[in-house]
């Protein structure tokens, strides 16, 4: 009976893996939408304005007004904000994906040697 809870087992962190590496580096495989994305909040940020609620912010303030900079200085220390934001979560994710597949292959060798010993014992 442990044997074929194994196999399941075994079975189950295979399509593990293939799910993980499926799904690995979201931001290369969808770098247009990231682009578009932050091109659109670098000219959109500096002129949003959020609602006034009467309790905490009396007026709704945009942040060109909070700025020292122009219209377009804005833009571009929102844009570089993003991009260095983009640049450290490609990193991270990847580094993250790449640690969750090697765990989950040293997971599969260690069912595989219990897989053997169980089928030895037998």
């Amino acid at each position: 009976m442990q044997i074929h809870f194994k196999e399941k087992a075994l079975l189950a962190n295979q399509y593990k893996i293939e799910k993980a590496e499926r799904s690995k580096n979201w931001i290369g495989r969808n770098w247009i939408n990231v682009l578009l994305f932050g091109v659109f909040i670098s000219f959109v940020g500096p002129t949003y304005t959020s609602v006034a609620d009467g309790v905490y912010r009396k007026e709704s303030v945009m942040a060109l007004d909070l700025s020292d900079f122009g219209y377009f200085g804005t833009v571009l220390c929102i844009a570089i904000w993003y991009a260095a934001c983009m640049t450290i979560a490609y990193f991270v994710w990847n580094y993250q994906d790449n640690r969750k597949i090697k765990n989950l292959k040293k997971q599969r060798t260690e069912l595989l040697k219990e897989l053997e010993l169980l089928k030895e014992g037998f």
